[in-house]
């Protein structure tokens, strides 16, 4: 029996790295990409090339961070940074695939859960992430909008709109997020209605079991959070890990842009032009944002690149920035073998324990 599941596995990760390369051959091939970057290769700087890499890396290593500090917070116990990189790995890919990178999160939830994590935990660290990130992203895009929007405005008539839009869809999502951890009367009834509309639709069948279910797993997630947010120290560590996963993403344009050997220009405003271009493509209904995220790095850096290698320094971006999350995550994006479920230790602000939490625990793990 687990020699079927170990060749199943086998097979869905076999399958998800034949569809990695499916996706990144058609991209190269797609107006000659592939042969146009080539041509420019020999000419560039390694050493900043190697640093547009180190970019990458150190935004998934910070994410990596995020999680192990939020899982360990929630068990009060060590939990190994490679098991974080592996649920941000397989993050990065179903981001990368899916259009409004829509399985990311459930597929680190599952990945959490099959590493041992129990789902009420799982889901209040993936919450309370994702909250963090979303926070994070639109103070980062307001600093640069109040800084550097004078700046764009002068340079690109009428096209910094886009970004006011970006910036006001990421705000939306950080106020419901709010909502959703401040108010569980709003949760409650987001909750009921969505329950409501699936019991309609007859994919709930049994519409109180579910509903009991959900508010119990929301009841102990609400308490878990509570718990992370008492915890100033890891929610210091959390924020500052998010902002410098920021930093170094958008500062991949600036090393690709010294490694073609340009002068001048600010890494500051090569790091604003980037987060413009992520609060401009971010909500684009395509995987990777295609199109858009190439169109509007088009728009943005040709304040910076020579129009002869603006597309080619485009091309660069996209295969450092975008197609390494899904060659690189295909090796982790495989679920592996199911684990035993770890024990929690519920911390409250206090460090204590009590015997209400403890019961919502064994519910969870139920």
């Amino acid at each position: 029996m687990n020699q079927n599941k170990s060749k199943a596995a086998k097979v869905f990760q076999i399958a998800l790295f034949a569809l990695s390369l499916g996706l990144l051959a058609y991209f190269c091939s797609y107006e000659n990409n592939f042969v146009t970057l080539c041509h420019s290769l020999p000419t560039l700087n390694p050493y900043w090339l190697i640093g547009s890499i180190g970019c990458v890396l150190t935004s998934w290593f910070m994410d990596s961070l995020v999680t192990k500090e939020l899982v360990s917070a929630a068990y009060n116990m060590r939990y190994k940074f490679s098991s974080a990189f592996k649920v941000t790995m397989v993050g990065q890919y179903f981001n990368s695939v899916t259009p409004f990178a829509v399985a990311g999160q459930p597929m680190q939830l599952l990945a959490l859960t099959r590493q041992g994590v129990t789902s009420g935990i799982a889901l209040s660290v993936l919450a309370r992430k994702f909250l963090v990130y979303q926070t994070s992203i639109t103070l980062y895009s307001l600093m640069v909008i109040i800084i550097k929007y004078s700046f764009f405005r002068s340079k690109i008539q009428g096209f910094m709109a886009l970004a006011f839009i970006g910036f006001l869809c990421q705000s939306a999502i950080v106020v419901l997020l709010l909502l959703f951890v401040k108010s569980p009367k709003f949760t409650t009834k987001l909750i009921n209605g969505v329950i409501w509309i699936l019991t309609k639709v007859r994919i709930v069948k049994n519409p109180k079991e579910v509903s009991e279910k959900v508010h119990s797993q929301l009841k102990f997630y609400i308490k878990n959070n509570r718990a992370l947010q008492g915890n100033k120290l890891t929610m210091v560590k959390i924020y500052i890990y998010t902002v410098i996963q920021l930093t170094a993403l958008f500062a991949v344009p600036f090393f690709i842009y010294k490694a073609f050997k340009n002068p001048g220009a600010p890494i500051i405003d090569m790091i604003a032009a980037q987060s413009f271009v992520t609060m401009i493509s971010t909500y684009t209904p395509l995987p990777g944002a295609a199109g858009a995220a190439e169109g509007s790095f088009l728009v943005l850096f040709q304040i910076f690149f020579k129009q002869d290698i603006i597309r080619q320094a485009m091309l660069l971006w996209r295969f450092v920035a975008y197609y390494s999350c899904i060659i690189v995550g295909s090796f982790f994006a495989g679920l592996g073998s199911k684990n035993k479920k770890m024990k929690p230790t519920y911390i409250n602000e206090d460090n204590n324990i009590n015997s209400e939490d403890k019961s919502e625990i064994i519910k969870s793990e139920t």
